[in-house]
């Protein structure tokens, strides 16, 4: 096994994939800034919080498919290439975008390119994904790949923690994430970043998801529909209130915390909600996923954008209105469903344009990264 290409996971869990995507959708619908009565939700509003959901299911998926391979000698090197070839490639492209607006949009404004926000310096700390550990970089250009640059110190932490301490790793993992849930109740006590602490925080109990799905997973997938069912509407409900009722103070450890436990009772996909999650549309939202993450902020501002030109040159330009601290508009509160609509029509057009990335660029990338990662690194 250590001398072909691995598939990513020995084991598919395909309602896992699906939820991936949902969550995607809903950091995606937070970035509108929506002011309708449904997309202007709270639930939508603290949408970010499933960036924790990514960090957990991080955690469960890479050790359900290298932790045994890392412990038993399989290259790190070779690793850590797949883990790039997984990410880079769509990163890259997306800054290769930002960079052409940034361009054109200074030539036809007439503005100075390459401002405070989008510097010559970040674009090159973010083409590296190293904004994680230089926290200047970190909300400029790309915003939303914080979260990938945290997940490549994640790789790496546990390539070596795998080969150095076994399957006793696991133990490390926890301990980390109950270390790393503490620290942000008092940031400023603490050196590292607050985004890194959510990465080691959701990643680790990920980890031990997966752990407890080793031991206790063919009971779990024993257990009865009907109950299987009504855990997982139960869950469900609980992640919606949870995330609608957050505020500024959120206690994002335990968030990491709850949402491994969805990772591990979805795992099983005995349920009606699992049977949902295995529908076409849902496992196609998973299959675009990584890339709907990726590209959508740019998606929504091209359509919001065009939507409110076009609403001034009809006379309404108050149907849309400026958000503080963003360069794009949102529809106005005031347009009531009509908001929701665009909102959603931003929407369908970030899809649109993530299936275009993950057929141009994730997918081939993503195969030939498995091509050539036979040729790197040789077994411990």
């Amino acid at each position: 096994m250590n001398g072909g290409a691995p598939s990513e996971a020995p084991h598919r869990f395909a309602a896992l994939d699906s939820l991936r995507g949902v969550a995607a959708l809903v950091v995606a619908a937070e970035h509108l800034n929506a002011q309708g009565p449904l997309f202007g939700q709270r639930f939508f509003v603290n949408g970010l919080l499933f960036v924790d959901f990514f960090f957990a299911l991080s955690g469960f998926v890479i050790a359900a498919a290298y932790a045994d391979r890392l412990v038993t000698g399989f290259p790190r090197a070779r690793f850590l290439w797949l883990r790039v070839g997984r990410v880079w490639p769509v990163h890259a492209v997306m800054l290769a975008a930002y960079l052409a607006v940034e361009l054109v949009g200074s030539s036809l404004t007439g503005r100075e390119a390459f401002g405070p926000v989008r510097s010559l310096p970040d674009l090159g700390v973010q083409l590296l994904l190293l904004q994680s550990l230089w926290t200047p970089s970190l909300y400029t250009w790309l915003l939303q790949s914080w979260s990938i640059s945290v997940e490549l110190v994640l790789y790496v932490v546990a390539a070596f923690g795998w080969r150095a301490a076994g399957k006793g790793w696991w133990r490390l993992s926890l301990l980390f994430a109950v270390i790393a849930a503490a620290a942000m109740l008092f940031p400023e006590f603490v050196g590292l970043h607050h985004k890194l602490l959510r990465g080691f925080s959701g990643f680790g109990f990920g980890v031990v998801a997966y752990v407890l799905w080793q031991r206790f997973g063919v009971r779990l997938a024993a257990v009865g529909q009907g109950l299987m069912t009504l855990l997982e509407i139960a869950l469900v409900l609980a992640v919606v209130l949870a995330v609608a009722m957050a505020g500024d103070d959120a206690v994002f450890g335990l968030y990491g915390m709850g949402f491994a436990l969805v990772v591990l009772i979805f795992a099983a996909g005995r349920g009606h909600v699992s049977w949902l999650l295995l529908t076409r549309p849902l496992v196609f939202l998973g299959t675009v996923s990584y890339s709907l993450y990726m590209v959508h902020t740019l998606a929504e501002s091209a359509v919001l954008s065009i939507a409110a030109r076009l609403a001034v040159r009809l006379g309404h330009a108050g149907w849309f209105v400026p958000i503080p601290g963003n360069n794009r508009p949102a529809a106005s509160p005031e347009l009531g469903v009509v908001a929701d609509l665009i909102s959603a029509g931003a929407l369908v057009f970030a899809v649109l344009a993530a299936w275009i990335l993950y057929r141009l660029v994730e997918h081939p990338a993503r195969q030939w990264s498995r091509r050539i990662a036979p040729r790197i690194g040789k077994p411990a």
